[in-house]
């Protein structure tokens, strides 16, 4: 925390932690790595629906190298074998058009000093004909439980050109100066697919007893090994737990998997993670949000570990780099995949080793930038990094001129513009109306389910004690209260305001997850609960289980789309719905609330003249009826019209974290 003066309160020395072990090299193969962290293999989507990689690609890959990570895996669900192979933003490692590219690549991040490999696979019955009018294909016709698209049985002679796609992916990376390739069956790819006794029905040479069912996995691996030299390193990604039943695979079944595959002698290193494809609750797993437990499969990994002859690494919410040494000296592993954390911040590597690990942006296990966005089939980006999707806004230049900045408002957004104005040396003010920082992130972050949500907003306090922000606390962000600064530019983050259900018949019950949250209502065991929710996203959710978990009687959640939190994508719902069904939570999709005549509140079924009417002692939460609070900039510019004022954030209408943190660095660039 920072006083009036600017002055800081704590003045704490980082001390750099013990992080030999994540520090020291790895030989892979014959190839050494300089640290153990790596990059894991994801999908971004940038390329338009064509699988051909741009310099955008480059760039991003070139930045993590640059920020230290020792391996620089690439292209997640890489797709080796033609468009039916692959899901929506795979990289097509299948047409020469991408060479020139990952020639470019491979040199700009050794230049780094790090490794690059790329993840290569085919889908199976995971991808989709919507777009490529190809069938998909797969061992057997059983469709998937997430895309449910009946595949194409291949027949014996068309597994042969699927096996040569792989060894041919494989050349054509080292041809290109690559280090590696990840061959892949995690996530129930067509790989995993063949190995399940519930997946493959096939009575050929491909189906059957195990050792029919590894042939396709075993003729994959040695072709690869066949069509590379001895310093190319072939790495091999699957699940150590399904987490579910339905592919007749478990633990150790897995583990007998990599054994065999180990023995084959091919394999320079194994991925190891958990989860797969097959369901949507494990799915969920493939990429855990915060419900999962830090680590959430780093004993699965030093399970197998123990019966594997080469480097293994772990992934799946290793979050910092004390966590992921823990993870190492416990021989959990050899390498740590530190995929979401590098994406929130690429410098991690370079400022662990530096122990500047207070400066690390820390990964808020969100999903709802990354790999959430992916599964809703729109082009990947960073909730608390917005230089990941537009990298011009990585480098943020020193100010030609100081000037004096107030910031109204100590949400994610103002703090964000004040953060990236005191880098480029202005004098800055923050003026924040209550005692504490964060905006209503502050309040969401009181989440069970959320228990990181609230660490950027404490690595942003930090970040402004370093910089000597002006922080003023109490301060209500009034138009004589920023003129009396005489500031040279004004930011305007003030956030939104509740918007009453029907303004001129408010009624008590009508409440915001807000003013729950702060404690200026009350849930206890008599309570009845209504959380009506119109914007479909985490928050109705979230605040029905905060209400369930708060010990009401009786907890509703309706929403009048489709289902409940509609547009939350497929990695986090399962989680949510799980939380909400084991709370008992009633959940009403397709409701509208209204009110009669009489002004009795009612929900109405969206497609019948069905009503309920909400009885007296219920108590109705309200979702989604805010509109943003520009009243401030209404008087500013009208006292002082040649003054320089931005509006950003909520003020200008609702949205999401992500937008209030993009616009608070590009105002500050801009300043």
């Amino acid at each position: 925390m920072i006083n009036e003066g600017g002055t800081p309160v704590d003045n704490n020395q980082t001390v750099r932690a013990n992080l030999k072990t994540l520090f020291s090299p790895l030989k892979i193969g014959t190839k050494e790595a300089k640290n153990r962290i790596v990059s894991t293999a994801h999908a971004v989507a940038w390329d338009n629906g064509t699988g051909i990689i741009n310099e955008r690609h480059v760039r991003y890959h070139e930045r993590k190298a640059a920020g230290g990570a020792g391996i620089i895996m690439t292209f997640g669900s890489a797709s080796v074998y033609e468009e039916s192979a692959a899901s929506y933003g795979s990289v097509s490692l299948w047409n020469e058009e991408n060479e020139p590219l990952l020639k470019e690549l491979a040199e700009r991040v050794h230049a780094h000093g790090s490794l690059i490999m790329s993840q290569a696979t085919h889908m199976g019955r995971r991808a989709g004909s919507s777009i490529s009018g190809r069938p998909i294909q797969a061992p057997s016709a059983i469709p998937e439980g997430v895309h449910r698209e009946t595949p194409h049985v291949l027949r014996t002679e068309e597994i042969a050109p699927i096996v040569e796609s792989f060894a041919d992916a494989a050349a054509r990376l080292e041809r290109c100066g690559w280090d590696g390739i990840e061959i892949t069956s995690f996530a129930g790819h067509l790989i995993e697919q063949f190995w399940s006794p519930a997946l493959n029905h096939r009575t050929d040479r491909y189906g059957g007893d195990f050792a029919g069912r590894m042939r396709f996995s075993i003729e994959v691996i040695q072709a690869v090994r066949e069509a590379v030299s001895s310093d190319f390193i072939i790495g091999f990604r699957m699940t150590g737990d399904p987490k579910t039943d339905v592919l007749g695979l478990d633990h150790e079944d897995m583990l007998e998997i990599a054994r065999t595959l180990d023995h084959l002698g091919c394999i320079d290193m194994f991925g190891i993670s958990g989860g797969t494809g097959a369901t949507y609750s494990a799915q969920a797993a493939v990429v855990p949000g915060d419900t999962f437990a830090r680590g959430t499969f780093n004993h699965v990994s030093g399970k197998m570990k123990e019966h594997l002859s080469v480097p293994v690494l772990a992934a799946g919410r290793n979050l910092d780099p004390s966590q992921a040494e823990k993870a190492l000296t416990n021989e959990d592993c050899d390498l740590v995949g530190m995929t979401r954390a590098i994406i929130a911040d690429p410098d991690m590597p370079q400022l662990a080793q530096k122990g500047e690990f207070s400066r690390i942006r820390p990964c808020i296990a969100c999903t709802e930038g990354c790999i959430g966005r992916l599964y809703m089939g729109m082009p990947v980006l960073c909730t608390v990094n917005p230089a990941m999707a537009d990298d011009s806004l990585d480098h943020i230049p020193p100010a030609q001129h100081q000037r004096k900045i107030a910031i109204v408002g100590g949400g994610p957004a103002g703090m964000e513009a004040a953060r990236v104005s005191a880098i480029r040396g202005h004098e800055v003010h923050l003026l924040e109306s209550t005692d504490k920082l964060g905006g209503k992130v502050y309040f969401a972050a009181m989440a069970s389910e959320r228990p990181h949500y609230g660490r950027h907003i404490k690595w942003l306090e930090q970040e402004l004690n370093r910089l000597n922000v002006n922080v003023h606390l109490n301060k209500k962000g009034t138009s004589d209260n920023v003129l009396q600064l005489n500031p040279d530019a004004v930011v305007l983050a003030t956030g939104s305001n509740p918007r009453n259900f029907e303004a001129n018949d408010l009624n008590p019950r009508y409440v915001t997850d807000v003013e729950l949250l702060d404690s200026q209502v009350s849930i206890n065991a008599d309570s009845k609960v209504i959380v009506y929710d119109r914007e479909g996203k985490f928050r109705g959710g979230s605040i029905a289980h905060f209400a369930a978990e708060a010990g009401a009687s009786q907890v509703e959640i309706a929403t009048p789309l489709w289902s409940i939190s509609e547009d939350l994508d497929e990695m986090q719902k399962p989680e949510l719905y799980r939380l909400l069904s084991e709370k008992n939570v009633t959940m009403s999709p397709n409701k509208h609330l209204v009110k009669t005549r009489d002004g009795i509140p009612v929900l109405k079924d969206k497609w019948t003249d069905r009503k309920r009417i909400i009885e007296k002692d219920e108590m109705i939460i309200l979702i989604g009826y805010e509109e943003g609070d520009n009243r401030l900039f209404n008087q500013l510019t009208s006292a002082a019209p040649d003054r320089e004022i931005e509006l950003i954030g909520d003020a200008v209408s609702p949205r999401r974290l992500h937008d209030a943190i993009s616009e608070g660095t590009r105002v500050g660039i801009l300043l």
